[in-house]
This record gives structure tokens, C-alpha cells and sequence, in this order.
């Protein structure tokens, strides 16, 4: 066989072994109905709200979800990347059920963690065999798998894809020159547009990272140069999502602009739950990386990145606990990590790749190398079947059933987590928990009027003029229109958090809708230029690339 078709044939196997082991994690979906998680619920709506905005010829990004607090609205498209929901919601379209979208969705996000550690692990071990370890044990590690089954977090979980790659460019910025120009760029791109927390303990590690390298970016400073680079085109990249945040902010307050949802001390783990409780990474890995490191150190064939990987997680693991002064984190913004043990998506990850790197390093040892690195392959899948059986029989959670148009009835659309991003104002008991819900208030006179598909609020004013509260939240952006084409000024009603206009008499109907700021509108566009200036620049560097590749040949 030549060198060329190997190639191939091994490259057609990491694939069918990724596709394999992407499927044994979808193991507990088999069954009828979804494996219930906690968040569950928020982010079926989330992918509901996206295809009936989509369907009614709103267009994306989705800022506010009409559909959801009975129609109220909820800003969530606003604070809450919904990017890589798309997937999902164009499963919802080409006709599958709300559950087998959600079960296609999660294989997808499986497969795509499973590319990304397997190409972080062999860029960084410089072998297809570390790349495959850490594929296996990353994908089905026990903290990666309770995201998706016990917590259902999805945003988290689409955020462990990009975990490995944005490691990767920091390893790569620092020990390979800079090779992979852009990298850091896109997987921190990829991690604000998937999960903001993780965003944050991401660029926490590659504050870090600089400055525990700072001796190279001291001598070299290129690589000064190619971290602002990278920055600046990660932030142009992401501006359609972070203006509009702050725009909000500076308009008004929320929830979670008064009072955490969590505070980070009381969310930490015991030594004990560490090993072996709920939300841990698996102990085996941990214990097999320490074993291996053991022997190898004895047998003076160590890796020092692997060292390095299980000092890293030993010190994020004491990180999770009381050692760590949480209570001092409560007083910064930082207190958004919520839970301590998010730090397990980067424990798993340093576990893995040590696992990997160091067990190629003992190949050295042994003689039958082919063999040997079979057996550790199935011995990762043996660990990752093992984690799969904690999670599926000891703490899932049961099986919840979404037929096709659940989310049209009024009740189910009230579930939003913790309400963090309604307007502090608010308060759900006097909106769609009151016996007047959705109607407006003129005065001291309701007047029921009618939510559109297309999430706007149509009303009759009638003889009814002075200020009127209209049943939905306020996010700036609102507009009101009268039959006769003339616009009102929509503020928010400090009382109750929901959208208030000054009615003429005799105004007539009266439409409030959602139209957009020129912030988000303009932000949008300069992020959409931007993806395509990216894209232009790729196809020109690989017509380069390709150009100089014939000439040599010739």
C-alpha cells in the first residue's frame, strides 16, 4: 500500500471512529421521548421561538422570542448567543418533530466535539494516535456527558467544541510560531457565540497562558502584534452580539444586573463529590494519567506536556472547593461563572490529552506497538462506556415526550430558567400570572387586543387616550404605529417592566412591534462583512498556496 492511500485509509478510519463513538454517546436517546435535563425546557422553547420568527418572516438574528411568557416576549435572542441552535431549528424546518431534531442537533454536537479534540490532540501530541485518545476520552467523558443528558446545557456543550481549539491556539501562538494564524480568532469567536460563561473562563486561561509565557512575547514581539490582531478581529467578528448586550445595559437594568442567580461559594464541590459525585470529571482518567506519570518518571520516559496536563487539572480540580477564595470572585462581575465546577470542560480536556500524550510516549517501551495502541484505544472506550453507564442509570433523569406544536399552548412557554434577562421591573405574578394578562392598560380601563404571528401586539384604542401598558416585556427596539402610519414612542412602564405608549385620543388601532435598534441592525452587518472578508482571504491565501504547490512541481 503507498504512502498516499494509507493515508487515506487511516483518515477514512479516525472519521468512521469518531462518527462510532459520537453515536455510542447517543446511546440513552434511543428511546422514545428525550432524556430530561434542567435546562431542558429553555432550550426547546429556544429553537421553537427561532423557527416560528423565522417562519413569520422576522428573519435572524432572533433578538426577542415573542412567542415565549404567553406572548409577553423575552429578550433571551439578545443576551443569549442562539448561532449554533441553527442546526436544530433547520431540522425543525425540513419537517422532523421537535425530539428528533433535539436527538440530530446533539449527534451533530457530539461528532464536532469529537473533530475538535481529535484535531487539537494531534496538532499538539504530533500523531494520529494522541488525536485519536484524546478524541475518545474527551468525547465521552463524564462531565461532557452529563452537560448534554443531566444538564441539558447546551450552550455549554456547544462551547466544549471549541474548548480543545482555542488551547490549541494558544499552544500554538506560543510553541509552533504562530502557524495557524486566525485560529485563536474563530474558536474564541465560536465560544462568545455559543456560551458567554465559557467565553469568560476561556480568555481567563489565555490571560494565563500570555503571562506565563511572557518571556517569548517579551523577545518576539510579533506575537505582541498577532494577539491584538486576533482580538480585534474576534471582537469585529462578534460585534453583532456584544453592542447589543451593552446597548441594553446601558438603556435599562435586568435581573441579573441586581442579583446573581448563584453565588459561586455556594456551588462548590467537596473533595469527595470531586471524585465522585455529581458534575466530576471522571477519576479513572485522573487516576490513569497519575499511574502512567508514576511509572514513566521511574522509568525516565515522562512527557513534560503531560506532566504539565495533570499538574493543570490537579490545580483546577482544588480550584472547585472551599480552597479557592470564591467569596472574593462574589465581589467582582465574575460571580456570573455561577458554578465552580464549569472548570471541568478544561479538566477533561488536560486529562485526556495527558492520557494521550503520555501513553504514546510509553509506546517507546514496547515492542509491539501496533497492538499496544489498539488496546489503548479500546481502552479509552471502555472508560467513555463506563461514564456513559453512570450517567444513564444512575443520573438521568427520566424521559420527557414534545410532540409537534407543544409550544403553542400558552402554559409551556413560561419556562425561562431564572429570569435573569427580564427587565427588574418585572414580575411574572402581574403579567401572565394576573387575570388580566395580555391585555392593555389605558388608564384604568383594559382593552383586549390580539398577538400576531409575527410577534407584534395589535389594539383597538378606541375612545381611550394618556399612557397605555401593553402586555409585553420592554427591550429597546419597540416600536408603536396607528392605522394612519404615525409612530408613538414606546418606553418602558416602571412599575411592571413591560412596554408603555402615550395614546392620542381617538388614536384608533394601534400595532407595537418589535423593529430592531441601528445599533444591532448596523453591528449586524459590519459582523457580516466580516465573515466574508475572512472567507475571501482564506480563498485567496489557498489559491496561493495551491499556485506555488504547481509551480515547484513544474
Amino acid at each position: 500500500m503507498t504512502g498516499k492511500k494509507k493515508d487515506k485509509v487511516e483518515s477514512l478510519g479516525i472519521v468512521l471512529l469518531v462518527l462510532l463513538i459520537s453515536g455510542a454517546c447517543m446511546i440513552p436517546c434511543f428511546k422514545t421521548g428525550l432524556p430530561y435535563g434542567d435546562d431542558q425546557q429553555v432550550h426547546m422553547l429556544r429553537v421553537e421561538s427561532i423557527l416560528k420568527a423565522l417562519k413569520s418572516g422576522q428573519g435572524y438574528p432572533v433578538y426577542i422570542y415573542q412567542t415565549m411568557l404567553e406572548g409577553y416576549g423575552y429578550g433571551m435572542g439578545i443576551f443569549y448567543p442562539d448561532l449554533f441552535l441553527l442546526p436544530a431549528v433547520l431540522f425543525r424546518l425540513c419537517g422532523a418533530s421537535p425530539e428528533i431534531a433535539m436527538k440530530l442537533y446533539i449527534y451533530v454536537l457530539m461528532v464536532c466535539t469529537g473533530a475538535a479534540a481529535y484535531y487539537a490532540g494531534k496538532c499538539i501530541g504530533r500523531s494520529r494516535y494522541a488525536g485519536t485518545i484524546t478524541m475518545v476520552l474527551y468525547t465521552m467523558g463524564h462531565y461532557h456527558l452529563e452537560d448534554v443528558y443531566t444538564r441539558f446545557a447546551l450552550g455549554e456543550v456547544a462551547a466544549m467544541i471549541f474548548v480543545p481549539l482555542a488551547f490549541l491556539g494558544l499552544y500554538d501562538l506560543t510553541e509552533m510560531g504562530h502557524s495557524r494564524k486566525g485560529l485563536l480568532c474563530i474558536s474564541y469567536a465560536c465560544l462568545m457565540l455559543s456560551h458567554t460563561i465559557s467565553f469568560v473562563l476561556c480568555v481567563v486561561m489565555g490571560i494565563i497562558w500570555v503571562f506565563a509565557g511572557w518571556k517569548k512575547f517579551a523577545a518576539c514581539r510579533r506575537l505582541i502584534v498577532a494577539v491584538c490582531m486576533e482580538v480585534l478581529a474576534c471582537a469585529v467578528l462578534t460585534c453583532y452580539y456584544w453592542l447589543p448586550v451593552l446597548e441594553q445595559f446601558v438603556d435599562g437594568e435586568f435581573y441579573v444586573s441586581n442579583e446573581p442567580a448563584f453565588y459561586t461559594h455556594e456551588e462548590t464541590q467537596s473533595l469527595l463529590a470531586i471524585v465522585s459525585g455529581k458534575y466530576s470529571v471522571a477519576f479513572i482518567e485522573i487516576g490513569i494519567l497519575a499511574l502512567m506519570l508514576f511509572v514513566s518518571i521511574y522509568k525516565k520516559v515522562y512527557n513534560k506536556k503531560a506532566l504539565m496536563c495533570l499538574v493543570t487539572a490537579a490545580v483546577l480540580l482544588v480550584c472547585e472547593t472551599k480552597i479557592f477564595p470564591w467569596k472574593l470572585i462574589d465581589r467582582t462581575p465574575f460571580v456570573s461563572i455561577q458554578f465552580p465546577w464549569r472548570l471541568n470542560m478544561f479538566t477533561e480536556f488536560f486529562a485526556a490529552l495527558g492520557i494521550a500524550l503520555q501513553s504514546y510516549e510509553l509506546m517507546t517501551l514496547i515492542s509491539v506497538r501496533k497492538r499496544y495502541m489498539y488496546a489503548c484505544v479500546a481502552g479509552s472506550v471502555l472508560i467513555g462506556l463506563f461514564n456513559m453507564n453512570m450517567v444513564w442509570n444512575i443520573e438521568l433523569g427520566g424521559y420527557v415526550n414534545y410532540p409537534e406544536g407543544y409550544a403553542d399552548n400558552a402554559g409551556s412557554t413560561d419556562s425561562i430558567g431564572f429570569w435573569e434577562w427580564l427587565p427588574a421591573e418585572g414580575d411574572l405574578a402581574t403579567s401572565v400570572g394576573s387575570e388580566n394578562s395580555g391585555m392593555v392598560k389605558c388608564e384604568d380601563t383594559y382593552i383586549q387586543g390580539r398577538y400576531g404571528s409575527d410577534g407584534s401586539y395589535e389594539f383597538d384604542a378606541g375612545e381611550a387616550a394618556g399612557e397605555c401598558v401593553v402586555p409585553k416585556y420592554y427591550y429597546k427596539g419597540y416600536e408603536a404605529i396607528m392605522a394612519d402610519g404615525r409612530k408613538l414612542t414606546v418606553s418602558k412602564c416602571l412599575n411592571n417592566g413591560l412596554a408603555e405608549i402615550s395614546v392620542p385620543p381617538e388614536a384608533g388601532k394601534v400595532i407595537v412591534k418589535y423593529k430592531g435598534t441601528k445599533i444591532q441592525y448596523w453591528s449586524w452587518i459590519i459582523s457580516i462583512s466580516a465573515v466574508m472578508l475572512m472567507l475571501l482571504i482564506l480563498v485567496m491565501q489557498h489559491a496561493d498556496e495551491k499556485g506555488k504547490i504547481q509551480s515547484n512541481m513544474e
